[in-house]
């Protein structure tokens, strides 16, 4: 087969790496990793065709496997290759005994916003729900169109009446969604708000201010590497898309 032909081995992970406590105990902090540029020859052969360029190569936490930084399409991503550099392992590290994924903290720690994109984020947002008083501030990316969205906006509906959060709401709709953008452009012409937003509001108002805000937000969600709804933007500039439940949010609003 072809595939045994390859100068590297990609190994697809159908179930995640778990680390046992123990494991992480082991660490591999000090192993010796192959360089990025030997490392960016085995990438390259992969994925011929494809622009994917290795940015870093340090240690794991897991004994023997190395974290790989790369840019794929514009977005961070990581990958795992042995102290050779022979073998590229695709999937996410959790450790078992924190109930941590590791993968997943690394990649918020390289996607992080900075202070002058959540200034940024402030100028995008079309309307909140909850006081500007409240202890914690979460931006919520969302699309009209969205199923997924309207289950998590009932989570951050009843946390804004309680007043324990502040939902700055960002539109961003999905180029999938037939109307959607021009329902986006709407709502920011006319000057509606969640509860319009929440039925389906919908006119003719195509403004330019509207028009260039919709297209600020396309832009900027690019540049950062969010692709989809809903996505959740903290004020320590991490994210995560997809819904997260009650217990999920708060532990990541009261995490330092």
């Amino acid at each position: 087969m072809r595939q045994k032909k390859a100068t590297a081995m990609w190994i697809w992970m159908s179930l995640a790496l778990c680390v046992s406590g123990s494991l992480w105990a082991a660490g591999s902090k000090d192993a010796s990793c192959p360089e990025a540029s030997a490392v960016q020859e085995k990438v390259s052969a992969t994925f011929a065709g494809r622009q994917v360029t290795v940015k870093k190569v340090a240690p794991s936490p897991v004994p023997g496997l190395c974290q790989v930084h790369v840019l794929a399409s514009e977005r961070n991503q990581i990958l795992y290759t042995d102290s050779s550099g022979r073998y590229l392992v695709l999937g996410q590290i959790f450790d078992a005994q924190d109930k941590k994924n590791l993968t997943q903290a690394a990649l918020e720690e390289l996607n992080r916003l900075t202070s002058n994109d959540l200034e940024t984020l402030k100028g995008l947002t079309a309307f909140t729900l909850g006081s500007d008083k409240a202890p914690k501030t979460v931006y919520f990316v969302t699309d009209p169109q969205c199923p997924y969205c309207k289950q998590a906006e009932s989570t951050l509906e009843a946390m804004a009446k309680e007043g324990v959060l502040n939902v700055r709401f960002v539109l961003f709709p999905l180029p999938m969604h037939p109307g959607a953008r021009e329902a986006c452009i709407a709502l920011l012409c006319d000057k509606k708000g969640h509860d319009e937003f929440k039925n389906s509001y919908k006119s003719d108002n195509q403004c330019q201010e509207g028009t260039q805000k919709i297209d600020a937000v396309m832009k900027f969600m690019q540049a950062h590497g969010i692709g989809g709804t809903p996505t959740y933007i903290f004020s320590d500039g991490t994210f995560r898309s997809g819904v997260m439940d009650r217990a999920a949010l708060e532990k990541k609003l009261n995490t330092p």
